[in-house]
This record gives structure tokens, sequence and C-alpha cells, in this order.
């Protein structure tokens, strides 16, 4: 996603490059060349994208604003074209097409502004002026960087070491209880606890612990974290998250050869 802009632009420069020295060297009408164009762009992007998979998202706003592109070009050369049938020379619209090709050029331009602000963030004073102080203090993120914590559909390897991790959790039968004590506060450090008993409800002493708190809104908040035995099967960290809100939780249990993953939510409150 850093480069987005750099792609969706220099491809779209590229294209009306290659657009106009087609339609200016050969004897094609406008549709023509947009017709040209659309298969060559078409049969060049999509194999790119099979073998360097940019993620469904990425693929379509590609695509669709290459193809967009060729459209407008079309439209703008074949009213020139009717033009020059008419005995006239220039660029002079209908307002239909004109109106056409206006839409477009404002929803490729929005795009661009959207995918620059969720990508990079918008300028410092302008995110002040459009978006509502914090109330819980700190600065103000316009960007998106997200999180993925259920990454095993981009990998097969992955996925099938997770569906093997799944089946022998369903086999070993642990049980595991987990949970803050006392509440859980904002900027303020509380005790995370974990209790594993084996099915025959004996405790799992010596396990190593690790996990982390994931943050929907900002990957940057993520907290990594490893966990300390206290007692006999008995785990807990002191952890401090630096959001109210909804957090998502990775925990990862490793004793021997055997290893127990667990994935829940918690909620962090304000004050």
């Amino acid at each position: 996603m850093d480069n987005i802009l750099i792609t969706l632009l220099g491809g779209v420069f590229l294209i009306v490059t290659i657009f106009i020295l087609l339609y200016s060297v050969s004897n094609m009408s406008g549709k023509m060349t947009a017709v040209i164009m659309a298969f060559a762009v078409t049969a060049t992007y999509v194999p790119i994208s099979i073998f360097i998979w940019p993620g469904a998202d990425v693929f379509a706003i590609h695509i669709a604003l290459y193809l967009v592109s060729v459209y407008i070009l079309g439209i703008v050369t074949s009213q020139r074209d009717l033009r020059r049938q008419a005995g006239k020379e220039g660029f002079g619209f209908h307002w239909a097409p004109a109106a056409i090709v206006t839409f477009f050029v404002i929803l490729i331009i929005m795009d661009s502004f959207f995918i620059m602000f969720a990508t990079k963030g918008m300028n410092t004073n302008i995110a002040k002026w459009l978006l509502p102080a914090p109330q819980s203090g700190g600065k103000i993120s316009s960007h998106f960087p997200g999180t993925v914590s259920h990454d095993y559909h981009q990998k097969q390897n992955q996925y099938n070491d997770y569906v093997k991790r799944f089946e022998t959790q369903k086999i070993l039968n642990w049980t595991i209880r987990k949970g803050w004590l006392g509440e859980a506060v904002v900027n303020k450090p509380a005790i995370f606890r974990v209790e594993i008993k084996t099915d025959k409800n004996k405790f799992i002493s010596k396990a190593k612990i690790t996990g982390v708190f994931l943050r929907p809104a900002d990957s940057k908040r993520d907290t990594n974290f490893t966990m300390q035995e206290v007692e006999s099967g008995v785990y807990q960290q002191s952890i401090t998250l630096t959001q109210p809100g909804n957090w998502d939780l990775i925990l990862k249990i490793h004793k021997g050869n055997d290893v127990h993953e667990v994935r829940a939510k918690t909620v962090i409150k304000e004050h």
C-alpha cells in the first residue's frame, strides 16, 4: 500500500502516453484505439498481479482506474473524430460526453486523495481542523495502518501450520482461563493472568507464554508481552495499553513440543 499512489499515477501516465502515441501515428479511430488499449492494459496488468498478488482491493483499484482512464481517452478522441468528419477541428464536446468525462475525472481525483489520506494521513493542520480532538488526549491520526491478525489465507504454508496446530489443540483439550485482575484502564498498568490445566484438571507448569494485544485502528500501538509463572500453572504479567476501546489478543502457549494458540478480545476502559 505504500507505493499504491506511485503505481496508480505512474500507470495512468503510461497509459495516456501510449494512447496518444498510438492514436497519433495510426489511422485508427479513438474508439478502436481505446479497445486495443483496454485489451493491452488487461493483458499486461492481470498476469503481473497473478505473479505478484497485491490483494483483491489493490488489484480492483488499479484495474478500474486504468480502464476508466482508457474510457475517458476514448470519449475525448471519439469527439475529435466526429468533429473531423464534420470538417471541424479541436475537441469540442457535446454536454453529455463532457459530463461523463468530468464525472470520472472528479472520481479519480477524489479516490487519489482518499488513498493518500489512508496510507500517509492528511496534513496535521488540516487534520486538526477537520477531525475532533481525542477525548483521552494524544495526537490526531488520520491514516489507517490497520492490523491483520488472520493472514493465513495469504500464505498456504502458514495456513497449513495453523490447521495442524488447531487439530493438535483439540487433542490436547487444555482448559485455559484468562483475564484481567481488576479493571483494565487506559495508560495504567493492569495484571493479565492465565491459568492452564490439562484435560485431567492438572495445572501445567513451566510453559512459555507469549502474546500480543492488537489495536485494530492502529498497528503501531500493538503491545507484545511475555508472561511469568507465579505459581504452578498460573502465569501473569503487568501490561499497559495506551488506547481505550476494543483490542484483539493473540496468546501462544508453548509446552515442550505442544503449542496452543488462543484468540480473544478485550475492552480497555477510558477512566
